[in-house]
């Protein structure tokens, strides 16, 4: 979490040493402490939710519009860093069992660091982020997918293994700590459900399985 602030005042230092484009590096520092905001806030949600964990009451929740909601959130960061954002959903979902706050935090979350990802990395055409959901043989699928090498199982097991113990724990992947997919990773563990590889229309990413509502069940 001391990366987005370490940018920010390298950034701060460079407006103040040119004149050249302040407006760019203004909107830069801008977004820099938006993240970590956004960050800091999903950590403290996290938190508070695990501390709940056995009390933490789920509601029905709209995959749909969560996904939505994460993905107009993430645009002007993506733009900045030239990436395209794209919302897929293969169909028409029911409700799932949700903390509707805590998913779209982990969402958020793990868009900025898929971002940050696919910002650094050599691309012959403009990266997309896709977020995403399907429909699986024990619920609804949602998470975010890329165009991203390196990105397999047992990379991100043994990221977890390090987490808390080395400063890069996804290092094959990201030059930062990538600390929003921990604290996505706890948010949704809150929800009796966790993050894991998996695959979307020929990207990997990272995705949570969640339970329809059995509310639907009513109807």
């Amino acid at each position: 979490m001391k990366l987005p602030l370490l940018q920010i005042a390298r950034r701060v230092e460079l407006a103040r040493l040119t004149t050249a484009e302040p407006d760019n590096l203004l909107d830069s520092i801008e977004l820099t402490a938006d993240g970590a905001l956004q960050l800091i806030d999903s950590y403290l949600l996290s938190t508070k939710l695990a501390k709940a964990h056995a009390s933490l009451q789920l509601e029905p929740v709209s995959v749909s519009a969560v996904l939505n909601e994460t993905a107009h959130q993430l645009e002007r960061l993506a733009k900045q860093n030239d990436c395209e954002v794209e919302l897929h959903l293969a169909g028409r979902y029911e409700p799932v069992m949700a903390h509707r706050a805590g998913l779209e935090a982990a969402l958020t979350s793990l868009g900025y660091v898929f971002i940050e990802a696919q910002s650094s990395l050599p691309h012959t055409a403009r990266p997309v982020l896709k977020l995403a959901a399907h429909r699986s043989k024990t619920g609804i699928v949602a998470g975010m997918f890329a165009d991203l090498e390196g990105l397999s199982a047992d990379m991100y097991r043994r990221a977890h293994n390090l987490y808390g113990q080395a400063r890069q724990p996804l290092t094959q992947l990201l030059a930062s700590s990538g600390a929003g997919v921990f604290v996505a990773d706890s948010l949704l563990s809150s929800m009796a459900t966790r993050l894991r590889i998996a695959h979307h229309q020929k990207l990997t990413g990272l995705a949570a399985t969640f339970t329809p509502s059995s509310q639907l069940n009513l109807m």
